[in-house]
């Protein structure tokens, strides 16, 4: 079965540059922070920004770079990975196939998968509103990081994978607990139900409708449609102008968090949140619909940075922000950081996009108060600045000081560590299988060095303190992991990693 909406073709907004001012608005000084943030860091990742007020974008802005060795300068037509900015959008799709009445919010996961069979929890009580609002009290891990990681997956993959899926004995049903794992459930069911990806479903109750032109959950659409995708980057990394060594792929994106977007096409999706559903006096999505994914489903009690988090919405989050309701949701992995806020009240929204994850955090949070500062007239943006400019400073000194213990602490620990195998080292190498995680294999460099492969995440491992182990560093998956090898009478039977058993094929 097909979705199919009504595409309605949208003029594109009009887009002003950065340091331009609409009616008493004055928003130069974001650019001189920005500006000065970014050569006080001296690494010149990408940022993009849009404001918007009244309907239609009063402001947007690009700086440093796409690709920093190719000097590829960020402009207004460059899309950024959004991480969970995606949650919003794809629980905004669930209200819009429950308006066209394929789904409830109150359907069960029995209901939503009645040949599956999931034997470590009660599907009957967990509903879709409890997957889209992280109150569904599961977890399972493998699944979360096969869909945003290792891309080892398939339909079949993903079902099994599914079947794992186990009570949340810290947060069980009806209480809050971010995951991704909500969004990657309803995403297989809309696969299984429109028998089609949930790219090109999410595509088509949204992105399309809302005439987002360079939006997609595909990332080689940026190819097929000729605009350009920011290259992640890290200044924790060994060279932090050079790419970090994990980019998204089609198999990795998610449910959760699988969209690139330029900024104007975000403020087109915020535009339609503060007009009930209208885009430049269109009506895209029905207002009741909208109305939906403010309600509260989960209340908490959180705080990121400056932003307070007392619930939770369809994918936004909620609480005060400068005395005023704000609703937003961030999005964050290694090699992006992104921004989405607006205040239903004010009519207002914001978004910021960043190729970089650690410090961008940082720029992007100082952003949103010179902009807010601004737009609910609280405060003098230009002492905000100054401000800001200075706090960062402090903050990268800081970084950098610890970056450089981190790496010397690295360092002397692997020219002390001795890898000390019991056989020779072309015995190691091979084809590892274990049933949820798939295939993982290990190779043996010219360098004498043990590559390690799952899936799309590759690294070299180092020694590490007992015999016959290593140790391995995936990107973007954390702290370092230990890898045991199963050696019976001279042959390597098997390893352990992840806290899962790996047969040798």
């Amino acid at each position: 079965m097909k979705v199919k909406m009504k595409s309605i073709v949208l003029m594109p907004l009009v887009m002003l540059c950065a340091n331009a001012v609409f009616a008493s608005d004055d928003f130069s000084a974001i650019d001189r922070y920005v500006n000065a943030a970014k050569k006080e860091i001296g690494v010149p990742t990408g940022t993009a920004i849009a404001i918007v007020k009244d309907g239609e974008i009063v402001y947007e802005a690009s700086f440093g770079y796409a690709n920093i060795k190719e000097k590829k300068k960020v402009t207004n037509e460059t899309a950024f990975y959004l991480a969970s900015i995606t949650k919003p959008m794809f629980a905004l799709s669930t209200l819009v196939m429950e308006h066209k009445g394929d789904i409830k919010d109150s359907t069960s996961m029995a209901k939503m998968f009645p040949k599956q069979v999931f034997p470590h929890i009660d599907a009957e009580k967990i509903q879709l509103k409890n997957l889209m609002s992280n109150t569904a009290g599961i977890e399972n891990e493998i699944l979360v990081d096969t869909l945003a990681f290792t891309g080892n997956h398939n339909s079949e993959q993903r079902h099994k994978l599914m079947v794992d899926t186990r009570v949340n004995e810290k947060n069980k049903l009806g209480q809050y607990q971010y995951t991704n794992l909500g969004f990657n459930i309803a995403s297989i069911w809309a696969e299984d139900y429109y028998q089609q990806d949930w790219q090109q479903t999410i595509a088509e109750l949204i992105y399309e409708p809302l005439g987002m032109t360079r939006t997609s959950s595909y990332i080689t659409d940026a190819a097929k449609k000729g605009f350009e995708v920011a290259r992640p980057y890290s200044v924790h990394s060994i060279d932090p102008r050079e790419v970090y060594p994990f980019e998204k792929s089609n198999v990795t994106m998610h449910g959760a968090g699988g969209t690139v977007a330029t900024a104007s096409d975000i403020a087109r999706f915020l535009i339609a949140q503060l007009n009930e559903g209208k885009v430049e006096g269109k009506q895209i999505f029905p207002a009741n619909v909208m109305k939906k994914s403010h309600q509260q489903l989960a209340v908490t009690n959180l705080q990121y940075r400056d932003f307070i988090r007392n619930g939770y919405a369809w994918g936004w989050y909620m609480g005060p922000y400068k005395d005023e309701e704000m609703y937003h949701h961030f999005g964050g992995v290694e090699g992006t950081h992104t921004h989405s806020s607006y205040m239903l009240q004010h009519n207002i929204g914001l978004v910021v996009l960043n190729n970089e994850s650690h410090l961008s955090s940082k720029l992007t949070n100082a952003i949103a108060d010179i902009a807010y500062t601004v737009l609910l007239d609280k405060g003098n943006p230009e002492q905000k600045a100054d401000l800001h400019i200075t706090e960062m400073k402090n903050t990268w000194a800081k970084v950098k000081a610890n970056i450089k213990e981190e790496f010397a602490k690295t360092k002397k620990i692997n020219t002390e560590r001795v890898m000390v195998l019991s056989e020779t080292k072309s015995k190691y190498i091979g084809k590892f299988h274990n049933n949820l995680w798939g295939d993982l294999t290990v190779e043996l460099l010219d360098t004498n060095e043990f590559k390690f492969t799952l899936g799309e995440l590759v690294t070299v491992a180092t020694a590490y303190t007992k015999t016959d182990t290593m140790r391995i560093e995936f990107p973007v998956m954390g702290r370092g992991k230990v890898v045991t090898f199963d050696i019976t009478k001279g042959r390597v039977q098997g390893l352990k990693v992840l806290g899962e058993y790996f047969n040798k094929v």
